[in-house]
């Protein structure tokens, strides 16, 4: 039987648009070069569909997808935060909805006794959709964390003029809400691969984005599964798989802040797309450090995420 690549990118599109609170003549002149930059680098990595995050305008995905061959689009609901996520694709997307976007969850520590109780909508709803691949089809869950900013949980009025908390306590507290919500949101992430997995153990599913945060962290744990960690070894079967562990090392991040670089960009998939993976590369040549002060043109690069690609072979021409 015949086989042919298939391309599946993720990429933070870097606040394509212009937020209500920093509309300016200055902000919107950024735009078309902003744009031309993004169109770039999608045109290098010729995939097949792009999931894309930090969407701010929608209107502008017309003049970012123009001739560019992307004729199907699926947006995730706006959530409080202004910033969307979505799919645009070569190939039809269907059964698009919105997923992990609230909670209302109330658990006991059965031994110690610790009540935990969380409810309310998160920032970025993500959004799940069926990719129509011919003969191939794979349900993608689109993903937009939030960063690790303390939430504001008080008065942000500090001792100093760059002072934003008046105590480290505080901005402590304002970590734990931020923790908080991203973890919760991983788990709502992962039961809905597990309901995707426990009514078809065969599923192709992808779990991409922007996680901001590592492969190591609690959340990603949370998302791509530790069966053994957490004494369940019978369900590392459902466990999903980090395509980036193909890159090497030395080559494996997405974003440079404050002299690091990190790898916050994801691509997780189900054990049944392990047989067509085929490879995986970070076009990360020309990144620049994320924004750090101002006077910055943040647009020259396109984003201060690199996009990420994973390579499969699958059946047809």
């Amino acid at each position: 039987m015949p086989h042919r690549e298939l391309r599946l990118a993720t990429y933070n599109l870097e606040n394509l648009g212009v937020r209500p609170d920093e509309d300016t003549p200055q902000t919107r002149a950024r735009t078309p070069k902003h744009l031309e930059a993004l169109r770039r680098a999608i045109r290098r990595l010729d995939a097949d569909a792009v999931a894309f995050q930090e969407l701010v305008d929608p209107e502008l995905l017309d003049p970012l997808l123009d001739g560019l061959g992307y004729p199907h689009v699926a947006l995730a609901e706006r959530g409080p935060s202004p910033l969307r996520c979505g799919v645009f694709s070569r190939f039809p997307l269907s059964d698009g909805r919105s997923v992990a976007a609230g909670i209302d969850l109330e658990v006991v520590d059965r031994r110690a006794g610790l009540e935990v109780a969380i409810r309310g909508a998160f920032s970025r709803p993500a959004l799940q959709v069926t990719w129509d691949v011919p003969g191939f089809p794979i349900t993608l869950i689109v993903v937009h964390w939030k960063s690790k900013i303390p939430s504001y949980t008080r008065e942000l009025q500090g001792q100093g003029q760059a002072d934003r908390w008046q105590s480290l306590g505080d901005a402590g507290e304002g970590r734990l809400v931020t923790e908080a919500k991203r973890l919760a949101q991983a788990v709502q992430i992962r039961r809905a691969v597990d309901h995707l997995l426990r009514r078809d153990p065969e599923a192709r599913v992808v779990v991409l984005g922007d996680f901001n945060d590592g492969l190591d962290s609690e959340g990603l744990r949370i998302v791509a599964g530790d069966a053994r960690a957490c004494d369940s070894p019978s369900l590392a079967p459902l466990e999903l798989v980090a395509c980036e562990e193909a890159i090497p090392a030395d080559r494996r991040f997405t974003q440079m802040y404050r002299g690091r670089k990190e790898m916050l960009d994801h691509i997780l998939i189900s054990q049944a797309l392990l047989p067509h993976f085929a490879g995986a590369e970070v076009h990360n040549e020309r990144l620049r450090p994320a924004l750090e002060g101002p006077g910055f043109d943040p647009f020259d690069a396109g984003s201060d995420h690199a996009p990420l690609l994973a390579r499969f072979r699958v059946p047809g021409r």
